[in-house]
């Protein structure tokens, strides 16, 4: 009867350790993808910025060229 019982929590220990170690993998494997998206917004973003600044520095540019004439 013992031996039973302790198989029993044997094999219950092991499928909590399975599907642990199966949750663990996927969660790693979102985080991964999320760390992705957030690298290529943040580049995005840089992007975005970068062009910004330059669009303004253009701008001012222009605005000299025209007080000057």
């Amino acid at each position: 009867m013992n031996d039973k019982i302790i198989a029993a929590l044997l094999a219950v220990l092991i499928a909590l350790g399975g599907w642990t170690l199966s949750r663990t993998f996927s969660l790693s494997q979102d985080m991964v993808l999320v760390k992705e998206k957030v690298t290529q917004i943040e580049e995005d973003l840089d992007t975005a910025v970068r062009d910004s600044r330059a669009n303004k520095n253009k701008k001012k540019k222009r605005k000299k060229k025209k007080k000057q004439d």
